[in-house]
């Protein structure tokens, strides 16, 4: 291996930052990019008419939470969001090899340190620029970029397989608790989705009211907390003081969110007294019908009713539940022996797929750590590729 030299980002690369005019060019955003990957995902976002040019062959890194390594080389001139950095690679450095660079994890350890903000973290032009990196000659950082195209390329597929693997397992599940919870039987009282629940609208307490929001501890919930805390909730991401609550109280415990506009068709189940946005609509059954329901078999039937809502959305400026429709959703309900035995089923049978999922995901993991990895060793040159 030849003698690698030292040089800063700064001097292998010019920082661009030069304003689109023509908006009609492929719109790069963060959410298009793949964390740690380097791959494009198709999406609806498109400019707001505040983008940056980017050619052919630039390398993009996201500026924005930098420690989610969002890095992409444009295959087309194109336009892309202000929160990505520009660079224009020269002669020193492949470009290939300086996006492998900026998604190694020296580099995204050091930025991540260098960052200002909390909540929205950004680094910038100055201290990406100033970062040092080691080359060696151009021929043999392409020797480089071709050695980890192929292997991480082998890694992908791998990745690949066993996320597939995990789609299956997760459609079996939905499919198991669907056609467990939509059973019919002559026996079966057969009722009306409003004659079992009673429907609430959430709502965002006014954010220009400190009193409302300044040490809470009353959980409030949006659509991130589902997202990131699954769909048994007991606390949230955000809190709100009691102050905030307007006349009709709180959502109860052992009540039910299920998301009616916007993203929809998306539920959870409310272990504590809690609110939620305007998103949601709660759904707290009835008092003459709790003796005759299950939490947890009601719990299972709302993914059904989730089905139910993505069918009957109506889109008009936003997406929104035909709520006239969804209350009318006919509700066929067991005799409560029958809704236990079916929540020991699938309680049984979900755990089992669960944790298969959780094992395969375990997989996935680990191999993404060794692509990682082995980015890492081969472009600071701690690894030779021959």
């Amino acid at each position: 291996m030849n003698k690698w030299q030292t040089y800063r980002i700064k001097d292998v690369a010019k920082f661009i930052s030069e304003k689109a005019n023509d908006c009609s060019l492929p719109y790069i955003a963060l959410d298009n990019i793949v964390s740690w990957d380097s791959t494009y995902i198709p999406s609806d976002s498109a400019s707001d008419g505040n983008s940056n040019v980017c050619k052919t062959g630039d390398v993009l890194f996201g500026k924005l939470r930098p420690y989610l390594a969002k890095g992409y080389i444009p295959t087309h001139d194109s336009i892309c969001s202000p929160e990505f950095i520009v660079l224009r690679p020269n002669d020193l450095v492949n470009n290939k090899f300086l996006l492998y660079f900026l998604l190694s994890c020296s580099f995204i350890s050091y930025i991540k340190n260098q960052v200002a903000g909390v909540k929205m973290p950004r680094t910038n032009a100055l201290q990406v620029g100033s970062v040092s990196l080691s080359l060696p000659l151009i021929a043999e950082q392409e020797a480089i970029v071709a050695y980890l195209d192929k292997e991480c390329g082998k890694i992908g597929k791998e990745i690949g397989l066993l996320e597939r693997k995990v789609d299956c397992y997760r459609n079996l599940r939905h499919s198991l608790i669907i056609k467990t919870v939509t059973q019919k039987n002559p026996n079966y009282h057969a009722y009306r989705l409003k004659d079992v629940f009673e429907l609430r609208n959430g709502y965002t307490p006014s954010k220009a009211v400190n009193e409302f929001w300044e040490g809470g501890t009353i959980p409030w919930f949006r659509m991130e907390d589902i997202r990131k805390n699954g769909r048994i909730l007991s606390d949230s991401i955000q809190h709100i003081t009691q102050e905030a609550i307007k006349t009709a109280g709180l959502f109860e415990a052992n009540s039910f969110i299920l998301t009616t506009t916007a993203t929809i068709g998306e539920h959870a189940w409310l272990i504590a007294d809690s609110l939620a946005n305007q998103q949601f609509t709660n759904f707290k059954i009835r008092k003459s019908l709790k003796e005759k329901v299950s939490i947890k078999w009601m719990f299972y039937k709302f993914f059904h009713i989730d089905e139910y809502c993505k069918r009957g959305c109506r889109v008009t400026t936003f997406a929104a539940v035909d709520m006239v429709e969804l209350t009318n959703m006919p509700i066929y309900l067991p005799p409560i022996e029958e809704q236990l035995k079916d929540v020991a089923y699938l309680d049984d049978k979900c755990n089992k797929i669960d944790a298969i999922i959780k094992m395969i995901e375990s997989k996935i993991e680990l191999l993404k750590e060794l692509k990682r990895s082995l980015i890492n060793e081969v472009v600071t040159g701690q690894r030779a590729i021959n």
